[in-house]
């Protein structure tokens, strides 16, 4: 009996010795290791088909997506059909005290817009929302029917009240297309899990548009790029937007701790 318990004795001191032989690492680490989702975010803009109820002379739909390429850079894209119907109307002047419509017409296309934005949000930890600026580069395919249209004349002899009938028969000119640029600034914060809401305005520049027949009537509005006149090449939009995550691979991010939190 005193054999075994002399072997044991001797088992555990050498147990002891050869853990008091290893390093012991008393130093705080100063990282933090986590996972963060990569994957594509898809959603509505939720503005169009509102819209669409309360406005009768328009119809329109937009898709977003965007797709996590690193910690702030995002793949982003629109895609979009509109159909919308306007009356442009002669204001009053020195000589005529009431407005004259001009003409009416309808625009009916489709459009794309690709990019990036980048995320300029810190997120705390487990966060995943998003303050970000971004680059569109967009295209619009569509068409224009000019429904009736009066014919201008500043020398109302005849009628004072009203321009001349000019056509109330559609003639339609199909075939146009846009291309511009676009500034974006927007947010969008994760309501509950992987569901987020958005928001952004878009700055666009026109880069180039084929007329309809240029020197008969010119393209007065854009789908996605909205009204074009004829001093400026900038258009203004936006967009509110829901729109679902779908995790597809997580990778594993480090930060440093503060160092307030690696002295405690």
């Amino acid at each position: 009996m005193l054999k075994y318990i002399i072997s044991l004795f001797f088992t555990i001191s050498s147990i002891g010795l050869y853990a008091q032989s290893k390093p012991i690492d008393t130093k705080p680490k100063d990282t933090v290791v986590y996972k963060q989702s990569y994957g594509l975010r898809v959603g509505l803009d939720l503005s169009r088909p509102i819209l669409s109820f309360t406005n009768e002379d328009y119809d329109g739909i937009e898709i977003v997506a965007d797709y996590r390429l690193t910690q702030k850079l995002y793949l982003a894209a629109e895609l979009g059909n509109e159909t919308n119907t306007r009356q442009e109307e002669l204001g009053p002047s020195n000589e005529n005290t009431t407005t004259s419509p001009l003409y009416n017409f309808t625009t009916k296309g489709n459009y794309i817009k690709l990019g990036i934005d980048y995320n300029t949000y810190a997120n705390w930890y487990g966060e995943r929302n998003s303050i970000f600026i971004g680059a569109r580069y967009a295209y619009a395919n569509f068409s224009q029917t000019v429904n009736n249209y009066q014919i201008f004349n500043k020398n109302r002899y005849w009628d004072t009240d009203d321009f001349s009938t000019g056509s109330t028969t559609p003639e339609e000119f199909s075939g146009l297309s846009a291309h511009w640029l676009e500034a974006v600034l927007g947010a969008k914060v994760e309501l509950f899990t992987n569901f987020y809401l958005g928001a952004s305005v878009r700055v666009g520049v026109l880069i180039t548009d084929k007329d309809p027949e240029a020197s008969r009537f010119n393209n007065l509005w854009i789908p996605g790029f909205n009204k074009v006149t004829d001093n400026s090449s900038f258009g203004i939009g936006y967009n509110y937007s829901i729109s679902y995550f779908i995790p597809l691979y997580k990778k594993v991010k480090k930060e440093k701790k503060k160092k307030e939190e690696i002295q405690e």
